[in-house]
């Protein structure tokens, strides 16, 4: 291997010239403000705001579930329809369901949850809910 004259000089000024650049680009960045903040309290405006929601697979015997649980955390009845699809190896389910969620002041009315047929278990669960308060 044959080396050119001068080849290494520019080689390190072009390091040091990249670096140069990087240490700027991080010096001009704002510090982070130490004081983040506080998350709105959820108003019953914004029905999405209000709901907490899981999604586990669950198996019963040789039936395989994909079960989504919704909560309501406002003082506003809700109506929620609930658009699911599950895919995994052995293919797709598709789930449909509407539920009613009591306020969250109503105890167990608050809490729903649908469970639908997948063909199995694991996999990448996409859902999505249009909510509206009554």
């Amino acid at each position: 291997m044959r080396v050119v004259p001068g080849s290494r000089s520019l080689l390190a000024v072009a390091f040091f010239l990249a670096a140069a650049a990087a240490a700027a680009q991080h010096a001009a960045k704002p510090p982070a403000s130490p004081q983040s903040p506080l998350p709105a309290a959820p108003s019953a405006a914004d029905p999405q705001a209000c709901l907490q929601e899981t999604g586990d697979y669950v198996t019963r015997g040789k039936i395989v579930l994909y079960v989504i649980g919704i909560a309501n955390t406002c003082d506003k009845r809700l109506r929620c329809e609930i658009y699911a699809n599950v895919t995994g190896v052995r293919g797709s389910s598709l789930g449909h369901t509407i539920m009613t969620l009591g306020a969250a002041s109503s105890g167990a009315a608050a809490r729903q949850t649908y469970a639908m047929r997948v063909k199995a278990a694991g996999g990448t669960a996409q859902v999505s809910r249009d909510c509206t308060a009554l």
